[in-house]
């Protein structure tokens, strides 16, 4: 008998037959202190709440104290801060705990204060952040990490989604990973109209498409400070794999995306007013949530290199 053919009564092999399990040493479940400050998983494999903290705007934040909350970012994929612990008016100076901010708005998400802009659902009428993405991953060198401040949160609905798309890839069978490492695709800002909805006036529209050329990235990315392997490929700005055919570019990426939105690797943030969050822009994908319609929604953003 080939070696190859099994009879279908024998035992299955439960490792073979079923989809692949994250190890349980990434599951995170217990809490984590450094001095007054604890963190507790806000799900098993993304996310972090902080208590203890309080941003201090008159007074500099430890050495140590930075660092700790730096590592945890870097490990947790995105913080919480509870309401209370940091004032609106001081959210850009906590964010500048993380990385220099710069302004990266447009007409739909305007200036708010300083290098920060709002994202104020009674004016963005583009809805291109309900799909999975890295902050502007069509760039050459997408930000560290973005911020989120909670000005009004909504009482029900109005939620971010947000993936560990480090624990995507290790979903992965370890053959197809190592095939998709060898595969680029291309990045392009305006593939799902993000670009093209944002300008009214053609000239300006016509300066943001030649500011920001489709890119060709790596499916699978390299962390720079941790070194862990993600799932790159942004359902927003995919256009398609090279060095294929389309439809199998298609497939591919379609297969990709199924394993970034996989429920083992994500987890829902419900917003209260006054809670800031801040997240690995190299490690969790994310998207919004539209289901808080009659609702104010208005976030202050800011990104940080």
């Amino acid at each position: 008998m080939n070696a190859l053919l099994k009879p279908l009564h024998r035992p299955a092999d439960t490792e073979l037959h079923q989809p692949r399990i994250l190890e349980p040493e990434l599951y995170r479940y217990g809490d984590v202190r450094y001095g007054d400050i604890r963190i507790k998983p806000y799900s098993p494999v993304v996310g972090g709440v902080v208590e203890g903290f309080r941003f201090q705007p008159d007074a500099p934040t430890p050495d140590d104290v930075r660092t700790f909350l730096y590592r945890s970012l870097l490990e947790y994929g995105f913080l919480s801060f509870t309401p209370g612990s940091i004032e609106p008016e001081d959210f850009e100076r906590f964010a500048s705990l993380f990385g220099t901010p710069r302004f990266a708005g447009n007409p739909q998400a305007p200036r708010a204060v300083g290098e920060t802009n709002a994202i104020d659902s009674a004016r963005k009428k583009t809805r291109t952040n309900y799909i999975w993405h890295i902050d502007q991953a069509y760039r050459e060198r997408p930000q560290k990490f973005t911020a989120l401040y909670a000005l009004k949160a909504p009482q029900h609905g109005g939620g971010t989604l947000f993936s560990n798309a480090v624990a995507a890839y290790r979903l992965l069978d370890p053959k197809f990973a190592a095939y998709l490492e060898t595969l680029t695709i291309i990045h392009n800002a305006d593939q799902m109209g993000l670009v093209s909805m944002s300008y009214a006036d053609p000239e300006r529209l016509a300066q943001a498409r030649y500011e920001t050329p489709p890119l060709e990235v790596p499916l699978v990315r390299v962390h720079p400070e941790t070194g862990a392997k993600q799932l790159f490929a942004c359902e927003l700005y995919a256009q398609r794999v090279l060095g294929v055919p389309r439809v199998v570019s298609d497939h591919l990426l379609g297969i990709v995306f199924e394993f970034i939105k996989s429920p083992e690797v994500c987890t829902e943030y419900r917003w209260e007013t006054g809670a800031a969050l801040i997240w690995d822009n190299r490690i969790v994908q994310h998207r919004g949530i539209f289901n808080y319609a009659g609702q104010d929604r208005l976030l202050h953003r800011a990104v940080l290199d």
